[in-house]
Order: C-alpha cells, then structure tokens, then sequence
C-alpha cells in the first residue's frame, strides 16, 4: 500500500512538473510576430500602381486590381503561380510542426506513464519563392533576408499505456513551439502494438500509431496535420544496466490548410477613409476616390480552399534507458511533395522540396 501511494505521489510530481514546462507555451505572448511567423501577403509582388491611382508613389501588392482614373479596388486576383506558392509553403510547414514519433514500437505497458522533452529542427526551402510568406522576409526586397535553413521546434510530452479498447495500447499528447513565432502545434497520439514483448525471440516489435497536430498562434491559416505510422523496434539490453531500442519506420501525413482573411492593402485604414472628412489626409496608400466608402475592404482575400497535402517520411533512431532516464535520437527523411489540387482543373501543385530532420527528446519512463 505505501509503495503505490509513494508511486501515485511520483506521478503526480511528474504531472506537476510537465504543466509546469507546459503552462508557459500556452498563455498568449505579448503581440509580438517573430521572423518565422507566417505573413502570406509576401507571397504578392509588391509595385507601385500606375501613377494617380494612389495618393503617393509607394508599392502595392500586384493582385490588387484598381478602377483606371479614380484608383477604386475592383478586385483581388491572383497571379498563375499563386496557390501553388500557398500549397507549397503549408506543405514544408505542415512537416515542421507535424507528430514526430520519438519512441520504439513498444508501449509502456498498462501501468506504464512518461513525460519527456524534445528538441528538433527541420530543414526547409529556404530560397524558394513560397518561403517569401513569413514575417523575416521583406515583400519589397525578398533576398535581403531569408528564413533560416533549419527552422527548431521544442516541446514537451506526456504518454500512458491503457489496457482499452485493446491490451498493447498507448495514448499521448503534447505541445510544441516554433522558435522565433508564435506558431504552437497541440499534439495528440494514440498507438497499438501488434506484436511486442518477445525480446528473446530474433524478431522486432511492431506497431502502428495514429496522431494529430493543430496549429494554433496564427489568423493567417488554419492547419491541422494528420499522421499514420508504422515502425519496428529491437530491444538490446547492455551489461545488464542499459537498454538500447533501435527503431525505424514510416510515415504517412495529411496536411488539410485553410487559409485566413488576409488584407492585401493593410497600409490603407478601411475604418479611417470610411469616416475621414473632407481635407483629412487619408495617407499615400489610400486614393482619394476611396474617401467616406467602405471600398478598402474589397482588398481583404483569403486563398482558395485547396486539397488536402500528403508527403511520406521515412525515420529511424535509437531510444537509451538508464534506470527510469531514457534519451532518444531520431533521423527523418520527407521527399519533395506531389501532390495536386484535384478541386479545379489544372489545381495548384505541391512544389516542397526533400526535408530532413533531426531530433532529441530525454525524459523518464515509469
């Protein structure tokens, strides 16, 4: 009897100690973008319009089309190349802040609970056009600042073996975070294992696992990332102390991205030239035409719903337990994507290049 209430008291000191690693990650941080943060205007061009449609002589996305003489918005229309620049960026973004695994195909067994940490970073396109839509890149001059070729995510984890609705089975969730954003994916996992256990036998546990990710932190989009995974793993025990599990496996994610209302003049106030008197400035990215409408408000766009992005990703690492002490390193592999916008004729394709990945996560196994 001690020994389980000494057990329920280390657990609950563990779970104390997660939410308090996790609490920081999810109160609201002052308004504040970082250079990673997702800024889809800057997928436009930027060109100053033809001369007298604006008050002043200063850049405007391209897409936004003005009536010729008085410099009224008639229309928001996209260049050809457009959605497929949106497509692909959710896409390299989706497999940043998608599940990793992390862990061998064993389960913790039913009285079994884990919390860990992890850090990983993941390489993208750094100079491809469709990385044009963050906050670090400026829309009037793109090369002068690039994103970085590693974006790094943290986060932390909490998993439990269950004895329902099979035996074998295990549930987790955890949250994590883009450096330099305010992008944070909520993470939850469910995996069963079809044959685990036989260590003696020559033959490696297997199972499969299913898991989601939902961005949050952001108005610009809406993603939620799903994954299916199957791995094998062998368990190797070390002078009798240490335990060594090697793992490999693949994945398969379903990257579904929505797109948010984005303002395509966000210089231009719709609520201040809709109430500006006569001789008020209305500023240079305003017309003069504009004055006492709602017009400006034409400018405001969202992306067409598109699809949803699939890749592959290939993993392998290896899981080290000392006592209740483990540390696990992880390799991933995610070829360029495909995939198609089957919606519409000719729909917008996923030009995402090869990304690899590393990770570490360390934590403790009860």
């Amino acid at each position: 009897m001690a020994r389980l209430l000494c057990s329920r008291r280390r657990v609950r000191g563990v779970l104390a100690g997660a939410l308090a690693v996790l609490a920081p990650l999810a109160v609201a941080a002052p308004a504040h973008a970082g250079k990673n943060d997702l800024s889809l205007l800057n997928l436009c061009e930027q060109r100053s319009p033809a001369p007298g449609l604006l008050n002043g002589p200063v850049p405007e996305c391209t897409w936004v089309k003005r009536q010729a003489g008085t410099g009224r918005i008639q229309s928001v229309s996209f260049d050809a190349g457009a959605e497929g620049r949106f497509r692909s960026l959710m896409s390299e973004l989706g497999v940043v802040m998608a599940p990793r695994l992390s862990v061998p195909a064993d389960t913790l067994g039913f009285s079994g609970f884990q919390v860990s940490a992890e850090v990983g970073t993941t390489r993208i396109s750094r100079d491809e056009a469709f990385w044009n839509g963050v906050e670090g890149v400026s829309s009037q001059n793109t090369s002068a600042s690039r994103p970085p070729q590693w974006l790094t995510t943290v986060g932390v984890f909490i998993r439990k073996g269950i004895w329902l609705p099979l035996p074998a089975f295990e549930v987790g969730t955890g949250v994590m975070h883009l450096l330099e954003s305010q992008l944070v994916a909520w993470q939850g996992y469910a995996k069963f294992a079809l044959h685990e256990g036989f260590h003696d036998w020559p033959i490696p546990s297997f199972a499969v696992r299913g898991s989601v990710s939902h961005l949050t932190g952001t108005d610009q989009a809406r993603m939620t990332i799903g994954a299916v995974d199957l791995l094998l793993s062998k368990q190797f025990g070390v002078a009798g102390t240490v335990r060594l599990e090697p793992f490999a496996g693949w994945s398969s994610l379903f990257i579904h991205a929505r797109s948010g209302v984005i303002d395509a003049t966000p210089s231009c106030d719709a609520f201040a030239t809709r109430s500006a008197a006569v001789g008020q400035m209305l500023g240079d990215y305003c017309a003069e035409a504009q004055r006492g409408t709602g017009n400006d408000l034409a400018a405001n766009f969202t992306f067409p719903d598109q699809d949803v992005i699939t890749r592959n990703r290939f993993f392998g690492g290896v899981k080290v337990k000392f006592a209740a002490a483990f540390l696990t390193a992880q390799y991933e592999l995610t070829p360029g994507g495909r995939s198609r916008d089957e919606q519409k004729p000719n729909g917008a394709i996923d030009s995402s290049g090869t990304q690899t990945g590393v990770s570490l996560a360390g934590g403790f196994d009860f």
